[in-house]
């Protein structure tokens, strides 16, 4: 059974590719899919697509089994051609959820922190990588690579560092194929003192979550203890 990578152009190939996504992040559970696919799939498939379309930097992929036409994986791929972070962005709020609940003040806590270390790192132009599935029986078939293999393309011919944010689950597909960890991280939101029903949502998550800040060097070449991290290059230009 061959497969077939596709970037999505309609708005009619988000609900198949949402339902791989509904999948592949619950086997196995992780908390930062349930926290982003809010309180009905309508309204998340609504919402990936409204997003997607309102942002010129955003590329979804999919890869389906051509025997069956079923998508067995997908991710988004977003190409920045310049310093996204050039000036200050809103916080990323996760208004999916009702205004004032324990939900939606812990999911808001938990996005900034998450997203605290992107303006220092990834300060300059680059493709990043989110929210990549295979659908769970179809694992292990090389969807995965492919989509590696798409954005790696891209980045080659545009001459751009790449980054991920990696869950331990897909640690070993982008360490395979060419990403280099940086630093480990903890997505958590424990505060010191937590109102009611903090400690219950965030047992529920599963936090804290264990991940890996990743980075793939323009062109893909990374030689240990020879290839410099771009901003400690940065570091030493400013000294």
């Amino acid at each position: 059974m061959a497969l077939q990578l596709t970037e999505l152009t309609s708005d009619a190939e988000f609900p198949p590719l949402m339902d791989a996504l509904y999948d592949g992040y619950s086997h196995p559970y992780n908390g930062f899919w349930k926290l982003f696919k809010g309180p009905s799939a309508e309204e998340c498939t609504a919402r990936f697509t409204k997003a997607h379309n309102a942002d010129p930097t955003s590329h979804w992929i999919y890869v389906t089994d051509t025997a069956t036409g079923q998508v067995v994986g997908g991710t988004e791929w977003n190409i920045y051609e310049s310093n996204p972070y050039t000036k200050p962005l809103p916080p990323f709020l996760a208004t999916w959820w009702e205004e004032g609940t324990v939900m939606r003040k812990f999911s808001d806590t938990l996005l900034k922190r998450f997203m605290s270390g992107r303006p220092k790192q990834m300060n300059r132009p680059h493709l990043r990588e989110t929210l990549p599935l295979e659908y769970g029986e179809h694992r292990r078939r090389g969807a995965g690579k492919l989509m590696m293999e798409w954005g790696y393309q891209k980045a080659d011919e545009m001459g751009l560092d790449a980054f991920v944010e990696a869950t331990e689950a897909g640690f070993p597909l982008y360490q395979s194929t060419g990403f280099v960890t940086v630093n480990e991280f903890y997505g958590d939101a424990k505060v010191d003192h937590p109102p009611e029903g903090w400690a219950e949502v965030r047992e529920d998550l599963k936090m804290p979550m264990h991940g890996y800040f990743m980075w793939r060097p323009k062109g893909g070449k990374y030689e240990e203890g020879i290839t410099k991290f771009p901003w400690e290059e940065e570091k030493k230009a400013e000294n």
